[in-house]
């Protein structure tokens, strides 16, 4: 169940999962023009130091495609609160704490906080299904969550005070307006 107490809807787990995907896809064609180049620079050259393990079993090619996906989600959050899979689907993330988050707060969670969350078989991401504002692990290690970017609307039922004394009359908040009862 939500929390009835702000005005603010959650997004849960599939749409997050939609609009990283999307995001995913939309930075896979961004940088096929950068892995074009190096896939053909490694097959004339396979020692190439773009394309030769330099940190366990990652390349420098493989740090530059992580750093440039990581830099499209920090600058895209911290700059517009919402990357273009986050768009599309119309949610934004937003500070827990009702105030404008920092660059650094972005920084650890689209970096660390999404380590962490993919470290055991994703259950950082799995725990989104289960808390009550659909907070992953790495939104509650960086204290932000992830809202539709339309409010609730909340109506409040006022009452009507019906003036009877000449049966045509309805006041509703200090109006009065005139109903005609003839048929």
């Amino acid at each position: 169940m939500q929390d009835k107490t702000d005005n603010l809807v959650y997004a849960g787990f599939f749409v997050r999962l939609a609009a990283y995907l999307t995001d995913m896809a939309i930075i896979s064609v961004i940088l096929l023009v950068v892995r074009l180049p190096i896939w053909f620079s490694s097959i004339f050259n396979p020692q190439n130091i773009l394309v030769r393990d330099l940190i366990f079993e990652y390349s420098f090619a493989d740090m530059l495609f992580y750093i440039l996906t990581a830099t499209y989600f920090v600058l895209l959050t911290y700059f517009t609160g919402s990357t273009i899979g986050k768009k599309l689907f119309n949610i934004k993330v937003i500070c827990a704490e009702k105030r404008n988050f920092t660059f650094f707060e972005i920084l650890f969670r689209e970096t660390f906080g999404r380590f962490l969350s993919k470290i055991i078989i994703y259950i950082g991401y799995i725990i989104a299904g289960a808390d009550r504002q659909k907070r992953g692990l790495h939104d509650l290690l960086s204290d932000t969550c992830v809202v539709y970017c339309y409010e609730r609307k909340v109506y409040n039922n006022l009452p009507l005070d019906f003036n009877n004394t000449d049966g045509n009359n309805i006041v509703n908040n200090g109006q009065t307006n005139n109903i005609n009862n003839s048929l």
